[in-house]
């Protein structure tokens, strides 16, 4: 699979090489009038139709259908053949030896710029028939001297070979770019996936709390007298609930109809005061109703009033709820730990949402809860743009670094060997030679290491342009930017090394001045080797050449931005499928966890089939109301998990009227979640059903752990498991119910 970076290089490649190719052509083709051409007409006529051309084939290349490119390029290949042998009659023939004109810069840029659009076996077949094509136009313009451009020809198939080496290079570099991303996204994910999976058990348990768990226990404590529309309607609205999906969502939602239907909803007065709309990212919007469903849940169970307000308002980057009631109110520091409305359901839940909850009361002077969460979505974190840049720029300056040392080896020292006797002291020009190397290989060392330049370019760009102003002044004047000068054009490519990473208007300044200094010098000694026509032609054709490169340095850091904030795109829209996938399955176990038990209760008091008032019923919706706060107590953090979800279902038999009595003794090996639901399962359903007092023991000795209970409850009520690990054993004394439970997986 293409990842985002070679994806946008591929696209952005393309367009850079098609605008760099109309550019130079264009460029290129005026100096048609520079040099005087044989024929004015033809070659006003194909310089015109020439760039219509290059228009049009740019245009159908970046929005042609696909099937396009096995045409056009062909044609364009054949078009290219036709320029290259117009030079008769469009290109002057003052370029004596060097055989430059602007038929040869149109045509080079035109078969360079295919390295970026087709593939190796197409760009070779293109420069097996153009270069070719190019030396016969230059045998019909100059059939004495023909012979004398067959080094510039051997030139363009280097910059090809050169230009295909870049492109190469870049596209490794960015699929190592990729390939580095995708490790860090699958960490990301990973980390995405668990903290999701976490912030949701939290919420569920805290819906759990808000809704089922809610309504079992106003039935199991008779607040609901007998069969009631608002009671079934709840129950059903809580099956929906811990049923539904899960809240992880990336879309936005107004929060405003959502509360009035908790208002609505609930068995109070409920006086709104809210705007008219008000929208916020669905996940936070949802947190927030469920914190206001359990603050009114909690006016109706303990404010002793049968009103409440609830105002919204938005708050800068905060969103605010308050949830108000006259009622008798409390004092929050004396609430135990284990209290799970407050902490969790309201304060925890904010927290998570990146928000907080405010809980104000005291005893006779009402409540006000105030929940606040952000506006705004929140961002992904991390930013790969470093990364893209990074490894672009990378595999730029190796390409840069390769095409450096083989034109100063492979082209400039055997023009400089060649020249040896021309040269009046040759030691100029092998120092220039050895510090163009020299600076080469220790940028690539540099690169090696992973570091930049800092501090040293300046110095170093300095050093080349004192190599280049020895070796241009050790020249003869009438040899000076001809074959002889062979450090004219190549210390250019030295510079393009160490200006990689600076901005387009630096690059371009450093780079003209080191060719004006260049020229100046030779224009100072008199005549130079070439005309002035063949000299701008053959800047063009090299400085063309590395301006281009300067660009896909500028194209590469543009593209690193974009290419991190594709994959960022990408890779949210895999997390969130990854996430919900898996809250999903979460979601799926949870219910089936609820299924033969909390499930059968809400649908029989969502369907009127049971009576909220009968025994029974009532006896049944208090059982599994204490399960779930037992459920809702389990914490891996405390110190004393078994002890910690005990005492919360004491506290709420203590809330219902019973009097506990709780002692503990000895000591207790680590127990696992599920052999504590089991262990705890008779105690809970005792301290459920009970009247008047109850007394509960934990003991333990020698790896195994008692939990015993005794208390007037019906004998019904009260599960008796046995496994292979837990033995039970009950005692009935009258109304009095003793009943052990005993885990012996500790021994050994």
């Amino acid at each position: 699979m293409i990842g985002s970076a070679e994806r946008g290089l591929r696209r952005q490649g393309l367009k850079y090489a098609l605008a760099l190719r109309l550019a130079v052509v264009g460029v290129a083709s005026l100096g048609s009038f520079v040099e005087s051409a044989p024929r004015p007409v033809v070659a006003i006529s194909v310089v015109v139709l020439l760039n219509v051309w290059n228009v049009l084939y740019a245009t159908t290349m970046v929005r042609g259908p696909d099937r396009a490119r096995y045409w056009l390029v062909p044609v364009d290949v054949a078009v290219t053949c036709a320029l290259a042998v117009t030079q008769l009659w469009t290109a002057s023939a003052e370029g004596g030896a060097a055989g430059t004109n602007w038929v040869l810069a149109a045509v080079g840029i035109t078969i360079v710029s295919y390295s970026w659009q087709i593939g190796p076996a197409g760009l070779a077949a293109a420069t097996v028939v153009v270069v070719p094509a190019l030396l016969a136009g230059s045998a019909l313009a100059r059939p004495g001297d023909w012979l004398s451009s067959v080094p510039l020809q051997l030139w363009l198939v280097m910059e090809v070979v050169l230009s295909f080496a870049i492109y190469r290079f870049v596209r490794r570099a960015a699929r190592a770019a990729d390939r580095q991303v995708e490790r860090g996204e699958l960490v990301r994910r990973q980390a995405a996936v668990a903290a999701s999976r976490r912030v949701d058990e939290r919420e569920y348990l805290a819906a759990l709390h808000d809704t089922a768990s809610a309504t079992l226990l106003m039935v199991g404590a008779g607040i609901a007298g007998g069969r009631q529309q608002w009671l079934a309607d709840q129950a059903a609205r809580d099956l929906e609930v811990i049923g539904g999906p899960s809240i992880v969502s990336s879309r936005e939602a107004d929060l405003i109809p959502m509360l009035r239907d908790v208002g609505r909803l609930t068995p109070l007065r409920v006086h709104l005061d809210l705007p008219e709309t008000l929208r916020m990212p669905a996940t936070t919007a949802v947190l927030l109703c469920h914190g206001t469903r359990e603050a009114l849940t909690n006016v109706v169970r303990h404010a002793g009033v049968g009103e409440a307000t609830v105002t919204a308002r938005p708050d800068g980057d905060l969103v605010s709820v308050e949830v108000v009631d006259h009622g008798v109110g409390f004092d929050p520091q004396r609430l135990p730990r284990h209290r799970y409305g407050l902490t969790r359901s309201l304060v925890e839940r904010m927290d998570r949402a990146g928000g907080q909850a405010e809980v104000h009361s005291r005893p006779g002077h009402g409540t006000r809860v105030r929940l606040s969460c952000p506006r705004r979505p929140t961002e992904l974190a991390g930013d790969d743009t470093e990364v893209f840049g990074s490894v672009f720029l990378t595999g730029l300056r190796w390409a840069v670094v390769v095409m450096n040392l083989v034109i100063l080896t492979c082209l400039d020292l055997p023009k400089l060997i060649a020249n040896l006797d021309i040269y009046p002291q040759v030691w100029p020009q092998f120092l220039a030679w050895g510090g163009f190397v020299a600076v080469t290989i220790g940028v690539a060392l540099r690169i090696h290491r992973g570091g930049d330049l800092g501090r040293w370019r300046w110095a170093l760009i300095a050093l080349v342009f004192a190599l280049s102003a020895v070796a241009t002044a050790a020249i003869p004047p009438e040899h000076r930017l001809g074959t002889v000068h062979w450090s004219e054009g190549d210390a250019g490519w030295t510079l393009v090394l160490l200006l990689l990473d600076v901005r387009v208007p630096v690059f371009v300044g450093v780079l003209v001045a080191q060719y004006v200094m260049t020229f100046a010098h030779a224009a100072l000694g008199g005549d130079s080797a070439l005309p002035v026509t063949s000299l701008v032609s053959a800047t063009v054709i090299v400085l063309g050449y590395q301006f281009a490169v300067g660009l896909i340095a500028a194209v590469l850091r543009r593209l690193a931005s974009s290419s991190a904030r594709a994959a960022r795109a990408e890779e949210q829209v895999r997390t969130e499928e990854a996430v919900a996938e898996q809250l999903h399955r979460d979601r799926v176990e949870r219910y089936a966890g609820l299924a033969d038990t909390t499930v059968p209760l809400l649908r029989g008091l969502a369907s009127g089939t049971l009576d909220p008032g009968a025994e029974d019923t009532r006896r049944r919706c208090a059982v599994e109301a204490a399960k779930m706060r037992r459920l809702l107590a389990e914490d891996a953090t405390a110190p004393d998990p078994l002890l910690h979800e005990l005492r919360a279902c004491i506290e709420l038999a203590e809330r219902n009227g019973v009097s506990v009595s709780f002692a503990e003794a000895g000591v207790r090996p680590v127990i696992p979640r599920e052999v504590r639901r089991v262990l705890t399962e008779p105690a809970i359903a005792a301290l459920a059903t009970a009247r008047g007092r109850v007394r509960l023991t934990v003991a333990g000795a020698d790896g195994t752990v008692t939990v015993s209970v005794i208390a007037d409850c019906p004998p019904q009520a009260v599960p008796v498991p046995n496994t292979d690990q837990i033995a039970t054993s009950t005692m009935l004394d009258g109304d009095r119910l003793w009943i052990q439970a005993t885990w012996q997986g500790g021994r050994g």
